[in-house]
This record gives structure tokens, sequence and C-alpha cells, in this order.
């Protein structure tokens, strides 16, 4: 493998190979060793070439370098929503953020403006991640015209991989194509406060008769695709499907979704011809809290303003760190206390508060066999911080650090503990903005809204609307049997390798218990939301459909992949639940007003 040497000023030397095609090591680590020792950085550009080669979720603030650390390049392959490999560089400085660099139409990683963009943010200490689209580089997939969505989601992949690591986003950045790409994420979802839209296309009908001439449409619908041949002289085909997918876009739309509270750069060269310097304009027009820098008489590439274009870049990444660690330095601080709360029969439930001086709470219920210290509770719960929202997590009676024994079933019992926690909250003068619970906590929020009429927002994660289902499959099919015979079975719980007793009596409280009778009594004003994974391997996804049959003011939110524990989906998880519950805020404050 050849080694080419970028020089820059002074004593720094950037040693890169050609091409990434080497395997990687046991460690699925493949480092590049970059030392500095200069203030100031020239860009050069590469040789031309084509290389064809998830835990604890965290959305607070973090500093913008976690410690010195020399910088490295790592291989790092994410596996996308439809099960193809992204295949990506990891530029580690040590910084808890990290920068995601997306590329363009026919381009890959190894563009020299993210290479350049990556090695700039390096010198400023902020770790970056350049990554080939699928079907792109390096990347598995098939290369397709248009699939826009579809690179959003890759992108989401790519975040969630890195929430999944414990690091922040510190900003998405995207180039022409890529820059609808991070703007369409910035649309669909609310974890990042920073995009970086460096010569995106605003109006997406635009520019395909200049490519392919004035009769694509008629061209396509009798041969059912163009064949094309780019500029490196390669071809690729453009399906009708492709062209629609395209021309249906709407980034126009998309942008008006995009949150108030997102900070959005567009770059755009005044001499570009690819994508006119008006549709720069037309973002600033629409895009509420945005910021617009037009490079004089840079062309699509800035093929020579590219240290212009890294200062701008870096500036406003910049900026925006500085004022996200302002904003969180003016939060109250968030507290954890431990608070202990009697249910009614005398055992006490232990939970942790995290206090962030809101009136509001949110309590947050876990499943069968869990405790508060689940990943969906912790996560949960620092996702309400880092929106101001106090949050409460417990362990329900006979679980984690409450007092009382274990019992399977017994839901109306863990409703009941449910109603403690809250008397508690209330005769605080707390507002209780929300119940969330997930498995058997689901059905725990959704029984207690149909006892008691306090609660006006109500969130079921996963949980079983026919009890009666997955008792077999847990137990066997021989359960009745054995209960009959023995009065009870011990069960070895998998995960923890303790064991736990079923008995005839625990059984029959779950057969007797009718989440359909229970739906039906849950009042009309009180605002439910389902969210459940197409891969949950313990509770089907039919129930929530179930649910939303019969829940009168219901909300159903599927997501796609995701298995019962919401493993790789975390970050989609609490993007849905606060949505719901911050919308649900606005609506009972617009009522009493």
């Amino acid at each position: 493998m050849g080694t080419q040497l970028y020089s820059f000023h002074s004593s720094l030397t950037l040693s890169l190979p050609y091409s990434y095609s080497c395997p990687p090591n046991n460690n699925n680590n493949n480092f590049h060793s970059l030392n500095y020792s200069c203030p100031q950085l020239h860009f050069f550009s590469p040789p031309k070439h084509s290389p064809r080669t998830r835990t604890f979720f965290r959305l607070r603030m973090a500093p913008l370098v976690r410690a010195a650390q020399t910088p490295v390049v790592e291989r790092v392959v994410v596996p996308n929503k439809y099960g193809e490999k992204l295949v990506g560089l990891f530029h580690e400085t040590g910084s808890e953020g990290i920068v995601i660099l997306c590329h363009g139409f026919r381009s890959s990683k190894e563009n020299t403006m993210m290479l350049n963009l990556a090695v700039a943010l390096e010198k400023e200490g902020i770790s970056s991640f350049r990554f080939d689209f699928a079907g792109n580089g390096e990347s598995e997939g098939t290369f397709e015209y248009g699939n826009y969505q579809r690179e959003a989601d890759d992108l989401r992949s790519v975040i969630e991989h890195f929430f999944g690591a414990n690091r922040t986003i510190s900003a998405i950045l995207g180039h022409s194509k890529g820059g609808d790409a991070v703007l369409l994420y910035a649309s669909r979802y609310t974890d990042v406060s920073a995009v970086v839209n460096v010569c995106g296309r605003y109006d997406l009908k635009r520019g395909i008769a200049e490519r392919f001439g004035e009769d694509f449409m008629q061209t396509l619908k009798e041969k059912g695709y163009i064949e094309v041949k780019d500029r490196r002289g390669t071809s690729y085909q453009v399906t009708e499907k492709s062209m629609l997918d395209r021309l249906n876009t709407d980034i126009h739309s998309a942008c008006l979704k995009i949150s108030d509270d997102c900070r959005v750069l567009t770059v755009h060269g005044s001499a570009d011809k690819t994508i006119p310097v008006d549709d720069a304009i037309e973002f600033s027009k629409i895009i509420k809290n945005h910021k617009l820098q037009i490079v004089e008489g840079a062309d699509h590439r800035f093929s020579d303003h590219q240290a212009e274009l890294a200062s701008i870049v870096t500036e406003f990444i910049k900026d925006s760190l500085r004022l996200r660690m302002a904003q969180a330095a003016q939060n109250t601080v968030v507290q954890q206390h431990k608070v202990i709360v009697p249910n009614k029969y005398g055992e006490k439930l232990v939970g942790l508060l995290h206090e962030t001086g809101s009136l509001e709470i949110v309590i947050i219920c876990h499943g069968f066999r869990c405790t508060k210290e689940g990943r969906i509770q912790v996560n949960l719960a620092a996702a309400l911080e880092n929106e101001g929202i106090s949050a409460f997590r417990f362990d329900f009676s006979g679980n984690g650090e409450s007092e009382g024994t274990f019992e399977f079933a017994y839901y109306g019992r863990e409703a009941d503990d449910l109603h403690s926690v809250i008397e508690h909250f209330s005769a605080a003068n707390r507002v209780i903005a929300g119940i969330v619970g997930h498995s058997k906590g689901g059905d725990a929020v959704l029984m207690y809204a149909s006892k008691y009429h306090d609660i006006r927002t109500v969130v079921n994660l996963s949980g079983r609307y026919d009890l009666k289902s997955g008792i077999a499959e847990r137990f066997g099919a021989d359960i009745m049997q054995k209960l009959g015979e023995s009065g009870y079975i011990d069960v070895k719980d998998e995960k923890s390798g303790g064991s736990y007793r079923v008995t005839k009596e625990s059984v029959m409280d779950r057969l007797n218990t009718d989440m359909h009778a229970a739906c039906l009594q849950i009042d009309k004003d009180c605002r439910v939301l389902t969210v459940h994974g197409t891969g949950d391997e313990i509770i089907p996804v039919q129930d929530a459909y179930e649910f939303a049959k019969i829940i009168p003011n219901h909300k159903l939110r599927i997501v796609e992949g995701a298995d019962h524990g919401y493993s790789n989906h975390q970050a989609e998880l609490a993007s849905i639940v606060l949505e719901f519950i911050k919308a649900s805020l606005e609506q009972d404050k617009a009522a009493s007003s």
C-alpha cells in the first residue's frame, strides 16, 4: 500500500494511505498517527483517486475536549437500518463531542473537502467521523440516484452508534447532496443542535434537465432507466423510481420543521455552477435559527477556498459549543436524590429523583424483573433532564431496592405502587407531567389511567395487550399442569443468573387481568402514546396496533427494527418520548391560559 505525505506549515506532517482497502485488525481498528507542533494549517489537494476498497445515552452538554490525546484515525464499521455496513474513518482527539461529516453525490469519505475538514477539526481538538453512505465508497449497498431519506437514515445509524459509545454529537455537516441529508435529519430528529449545510440544493426539481436532458422523464418511461457516465469515467443507472424519489423530496417543507433551538449554517460559493448560490439564500429565508456565509469566487467543491471553508466551519462549530456551554451554566444544576415512598401495604418504595427545579415531574416505571437502573429508565431520565424536566424513576415493590417480595404478575398492585408515588409528589405540590412505563410497566401505567383519572399524559413503551399470550412461550405449554401439581414453579432468570418463583395464584392474576377492558375505561382527555419496535422478540408489535384500536385519545409510533429493549434505538426512543411530553405540556399550558 503506497503512502502519500501531505506537507503542512512548520513541522506538521499528516501520513495517510492512498487506499483503505486493507482489512481491519482484530480490534476493528486501523490506526494512522498524526503528530502536531504548529499553530497554522495549509491545505493542499490530495491525489485524485477512487478507493474501492451502541451503554449509556447522553444528551447533556459535555466539555469540548475530554483529555489531551494524540489524534488517531480509526476505521469504524456501523450497520445501517437495512443491514448494510457503513464504513467510516474516525478522527479521535479525545473530545467527547464528535462532528459527523457527510459527502455529496457520487463522492465518498475520501473527498478532499471531507479530509481537510476532519484535519481542521483535529487541530481544534474536536473529533470527527467521515463515512460513506450506503452504495458509495467502501460501504455496502447499491448506489441509487435520489435516496435522500435513506441517507438521512444512514446518518441516524451513525449518530446512534456514537450515542451508544457515550459520545455527544457536536454537529453534523454535509456537502451538496450531503447538505440535504443533514437538513432532512434535523427536520426529523431533535438530538443535534448544530447543522452545517455546504452547498445543499434547495429545490430538488432543479438541475435534473441540465444533467440528463429535457426529455429525461420520457426516456425513463420508455426504457425504465438512464445510463449515465460520471466525470471519473464510471457509469451508473438512474431509474424512474429513484428519479421520483428526488422529485418527491420536499426540502422546503423539511426545513420548516427544523427546531428553533437548532443552529444551522449554510455556506455556498458565489461561483457554484452545479447548484446556484440562490439556493443558499432560499434556505436563509425559511430556516429560523440560520446563518448564511457566501464565499466569493468559490465553486461547488471550494477548489481554491478549502482553508476559508474550514475556517468558517470550525468557527461556527466552536461558537455553537461555547453557546451550549453557556446555556448549560445558566441551567439549574441537576441533582439526584434518593426518595423513599411507602406504598399502601406499608412497603418502602425506593426511587431516584432527577431534580431540575421544574414544577412538573415525569414518573418512569420499569418492566418485568427490571429496576429503576434499567438502561431505558436511566436514559429517559437524562433526556428529560436535558430539557429541564424533573423525573422520578423507582423500583416497584419486590424489585431493586424496594421492600416486598417479587411476585409474577400483580399488575393492579404495581398500579397501586404508582399511585402511592404520584400521591407523594402531588402532596409536595408537584405537577405530574406524565407517566411512562416499559413492558410490564407499560401495562401498569395504562392500568393506572383506567383506575385513577388524575393524569393527562401516559406513555406505554412495548406493553402487552393480551396477557394470556407469552406465558407458554416463557414457561412451557404444560405450565398450568405443573402449577396444578405443585402449586408453583421455580424459574431461572437467564439475564441476572438468579431465580424466582411463579405461583398458581400469580399466574391466575395475570390471566384474569383484562387490558382490553382497562383501556376502554381511560378518559378521552387522557393522551396516550404507545411506542413499539418492529423487531420486538418478546411482545409482538401487533399488540401496539390493538392498543391503537381501542384507546380513544391515542398516538402510535412504530420504531423500525427496534427490539424489546430498544438496544440500538435509545436516542430515537428518547426523542419520541420527549416530543410527546413537551407537546402535552404545551397543550396543558394553552388550555389553562
